[in-house]
């Protein structure tokens, strides 16, 4: 029968108890997430807390530089028309379109006397005329017209004129008017022995 065969030393180290574990074995032998927990709770949760504040801190930091420098989406280039124009010429801006501006509807001679002495269009926008320049648009300095005497306007194709309680009255081919469509070449009287004549050509 064969003996088992030891080294020397390796008996004599575990004879006399001089065999020791490595510092490495010892860790992992004792080592227990419940211990460490009960150990270091304070620490974990502190050092959790900071951990999240940072997470915060850097999402905040994020959000509010994205807010300040939005990303900006260029649309995609129009195909090239068969002819040899410019981006501005392809695509009209539309602040010149033809929308933007005002339409007109006639205009009115204002004559004193037989003296034309101005010519006022009618547009979208009514055209007041008095002899206040805080109140109408179209000024005539005489005295037989009152500070806002009257009106003309555009509404469902037609122009009206409409006396705003003038104090000498608006007349309209000599006849006495509150609101009367004009027509081409209809003669305004602002008062009716006035010399203040004001004709519409459509």
């Amino acid at each position: 029968m064969k003996k088992k065969i030891s080294s020397a030393p390796a008996v004599f180290i575990r004879r006399y108890g001089l065999w020791k574990p490595s510092f490495s074995m010892r860790c992992v032998a004792g080592f227990s997430l419940l211990n460490f927990w009960q150990e270091n709770n304070s620490a974990l949760l502190l050092g959790a807390l900071v951990a999240l504040l940072i997470i915060v801190f850097v999402w905040l930091v994020f959000r509010r530089r994205h807010d300040a420098f939005p990303e900006i989406k260029f649309e995609a280039e129009s195909p090239a028309s068969g002819k040899d124009m410019t981006a501005i010429e392809d695509q009209p801006d539309k602040a010149f379109s033809s929308a933007s501006f005002p339409k007109f509807f006639g205009k009115i001679e204002v004559l004193v006397g037989n003296q034309q002495i101005n010519t006022f269009l009618i547009t979208d926008n009514p055209l007041t005329i008095g002899r206040d320049p805080a109140q109408a648009l179209a000024i005539i300095q005489e005295a037989i017209v009152s500070k806002l005497h009257c009106s003309i306007f555009y509404r469902d194709g037609q122009v009206f004129i409409k006396d705003l309680n003038s104090t000498n009255g608006t007349y309209v081919n000599e006849e006495k008017v509150s609101v009367c469509e004009l027509h081409d070449n209809d003669v305004v009287h602002l008062g009716k022995k006035g010399t203040i004549k004001i004709i519409y050509h459509k």
